[in-house]
């Protein structure tokens, strides 16, 4: 039957599609081979490892619409299609990142392939169509569309697994121009009604993955003046111009308004925690907009990075390529302009990459800089390079056989050059260290790199004290560099706290966190920290006025260890009735929390509700291998309720499945003061001793000095 149909030439089209799809896969699982292990990097963490609303345990409906209320820090609606899919790949995978590597890579072929699709249907309008051959039109939306895809400039779209987000955005904005082209070319009405409910339902999911999708409405606007609009119209809309522009400031505006409620009061906060104003951020954009697109066309390895040290514009003469840079940029836009009658194809690229800056790259208080917001701008930027190439083929291919051969071997360097480009670029997102050292290479004069190596060593496995040394000093170093953020200063004050945490040094930790605090005084986990170093240091008072602060926050997400700590305070200070409160809201947010299992359990203990106790106690001994204190905490649980049978019989199912070393190391629990839930030492030791002394008949059984104080 298929034989049947390809000597009949039924699916010409559709062999064509499968072929540019499977070359498609092809170049794409080649170019980002290295990248399904790669691990978690920078905003990763606190938006999904460290975001347990995005943690799935179950697939009921509640805690799937639960996840589109998942932005990290706050309790409010955000972006809920990838924070969906997020949420599933935890729950399929947890923190292994293949999973998500996996999906981000399907995400970035499909919209390769639509984007090939769409520039299909672009080459086939009005003002196209008679332009360009099928052969053309095949050649040239599938050489944009590889372009485009194997460009390392997409990378940080791509393998940086949170800009999901951009990605997902970009994958529904080319999907709607695709239906919105396909319903301009539909012959019935109702094909045309459906492609257009297409469109429109694409566009609502683009909004609903990032808000930079705000722009698709204009852009299909400049598809329609610029493909389907005859000249003698398009010269009487000339006047209506203003009105246009009108139309894309008030469509901006409504989409701030719509994400935030205050507009002004969100423009002006966010810029007072930038180091640039409102107008320096104009001017340096346009500076900006050049260098990416540089990048797109010179894509060296060696000029991508995480990170770029920007001098932000302070007027039109500093630095000295402002005003050029913002001649330059309305020079692009008027040549595009001009051209739209003879180039459309030109004219379209680049005001489509223009109009989708606009979100990220003007008013808005956000960094001036990142990749991956060139990923949706960039679609349409090689058409006209490919058009180009191609013309220059069928020219030469009987005109002159060495320069048509030239230009194909020029167009297969292009293309190999770029998969090795990304390749290359895709081995420094191995680890965060990789990383960050490249990106310290590449933005000396940046804070961000320095302190996030420094972060690595210091939070590393198993630290020496060397280690933090050195880790301090860079934390030091980056105080005097550039921040994105005048709060990112305090991020580094912190990390410098937590050293000294680390370091048993808890009065140095809580001057500094305090000194950050005046800083950034809404810095929660400042306030979690600087409780930590209360607690180790005893003071309750200082502790709960802490704890009451954190709680009482209503402008930000709370998360459960905030309740568990206040519950920790409490039970240190014999209240476990009130402790354990803070313990059943912080289970509510997370019920297979171990260590505020293994609280609550001593609350109940010291409550005097034994059995509760014992029950919640025996769950965590059989989810928490290898830890000595939930097994502790049945003995003194068996001991507080007058039955010694069952703690010596917890005693000697401890000595079964630990060594005797172990069990005496774990004494030690006993003189680390606040580290862990409140236990009794004296009600503890004696059984134990009385189980080893006739489990291995050693009446002289050595305990440690600091436990013999204890008791």
């Amino acid at each position: 039957m298929i034989k049947k149909d390809l000597k009949k030439g039924c699916f010409p089209g559709e062999i064509k599609n499968a072929i540019a799809f499977v070359l498609l896969v092809l170049l794409i699982l080649a170019t980002y081979s290295n990248t399904f292990h790669a691990a978690w990097q920078f905003d990763d963490k606190p938006n999904i490892v460290e975001n347990t609303r995005l943690h799935l345990t179950d697939l009921s409906p509640a805690s799937l619409w639960n996840t589109f209320f998942a932005k990290a820090g706050k309790d409010s609606f955000y972006r809920p299609l990838p924070s969906l899919s997020l949420a599933l790949n935890w729950y399929a995978g947890q923190a292994d990142t293949f999973g998500y590597h996996l999906v981000n890579l399907t995400i970035h072929i499909l919209t390769a392939f639509m984007l090939f699709l769409a520039g299909r249907k672009l080459l086939q309008t009005p003002r196209l169509k008679n332009r360009y051959n099928k052969e053309d039109v095949y050649f040239i939306s599938l050489l944009s569309a590889v372009l485009w895809a194997i460009n390392p400039i997409q990378i940080q779209a791509v393998t940086y697994i949170v800009q999901r987000m951009a990605a997902m955005a970009a994958m529904f904005y080319i999907l709607g121009i695709y239906f919105y082209i396909a319903g301009r070319q539909a012959n019935h009405g109702k094909t045309q009604v459906l492609f257009y409910m297409a469109c429109f339902f694409s566009f609502v999911c683009a909004l609903m993955s990032k808000e930079n999708a705000a722009m698709m409405p204009i852009s299909l606007l400049l598809i329609e003046i610029i493909f389907y609009t005859d000249l003698a119209t398009l010269k009487r809309m000339r006047k209506y111009l203003p009105m246009l522009m009108g139309a894309v400031f008030v469509l901006i505006s409504l989409g701030i308004v719509l994400y935030k409620t205050n507009v002004l009061d969100f423009l002006f906060s966010g810029f007072a925690s930038r180091p640039f104003t409102l107008w320096e951020r104009l001017l340096s954009e346009p500076r900006i907009l050049l260098f990416y697109i540089s990048q797109i066309f010179y894509p060296l390895p060696a000029r991508l990075s995480i990170t770029h040290d920007i001098i932000v514009s302070t007027s039109l003469l500093s630095p000295c390529t402002t005003m050029p840079a913002i001649l330059i940029v309305l020079l692009l836009m008027g040549i595009a302009v001009s051209q739209v009658k003879k180039r459309p194809l030109l004219a379209f690229s680049i005001l489509f990459f223009f109009i989708n800056h606009l979100v990220e790259s003007t008013i808005l208080p956000l960094e001036l800089i990142f990749e991956h917001r060139n990923y949706l701008p960039s679609f349409f930027i090689f058409l006209p390079f490919a058009a180009a190439l191609k013309y220059l083929i069928d020219f030469y291919r009987t005109k002159n056989r060495s320069l048509y051969v030239i230009l194909a071997t020029f167009m297969m360097l292009v293309i190999i050059g770029l998969g090795c480009f990304t390749y290359i670029r895709n081995r420094d997102w191995r680890t965060e260290a990789t990383l960050w050292q490249d990106a310290m290479k590449k933005s000396p004069l940046d804070a961000r790199p320095i302190s996030n190596l420094a972060i690595q060593l210091a939070w590393g496995e198993n630290p020496t004290p060397l280690q933090y040394d050195v880790a301090l000093a860079m934390f030091k170093k980056a105080m005097s560099l550039n921040t994105a953020r005048d709060f990112l200063v305090s991020d580094i004050i912190n990390n410098i706290g937590v050293i000294y945490y680390h370091r048993g040094e808890y009065q140095k930790a809580i001057d500094t966190y305090k000194q950050g605090l005046e800083i950034d005084p809404g810095f929660l986990k400042m306030h979690y920290d600087l409780i930590n170093a209360y607690i180790m240091l005893g003071q309750w008072e200082e502790g709960t006025v802490e704890a009451d602060r954190l709680i009482a926050n209503k402008k930000n997400y709370l998360k459960p260890e905030y309740f568990n700590i206040k519950g920790f305070i409490l039970l240190w200070q014999n209240q476990p009735e009130n402790a354990l409160v803070y313990f059943r809201k912080t289970l509510e947010m997370e019920p297979n929390n171990q260590a505020v299992l293994l609280n609550a359990g001593v609350a109940l203990s010291l409550m005097g509700e034994w059995a509760d106790a014992e029950e919640i106690l025996i769950k965590v001994t059989k989810n928490v291998t290898g830890d000595l204190r939930p097994v502790y905490a049945l003995i003194e649980n068996s001991v507080r309720a007058g039955d010694m049978q069952n703690a010596e019989k917890y005693t000697e199912k401890m000595f079964a499945e630990f060594a005797i070393q172990t069990i005496m190391d774990g004494f030690e629990l006993f003189s680390e003061n606040y580290r862990t839930a409140p236990m009794s030492a004296e009600m503890i030791i004696p059984v134990v001793k009385k189980t080893m002394t006739r489990l291995t008949g050693n009446l002289d059984i050595p305990t440690p000095a600091t436990i013999m104080d204890l008791k």
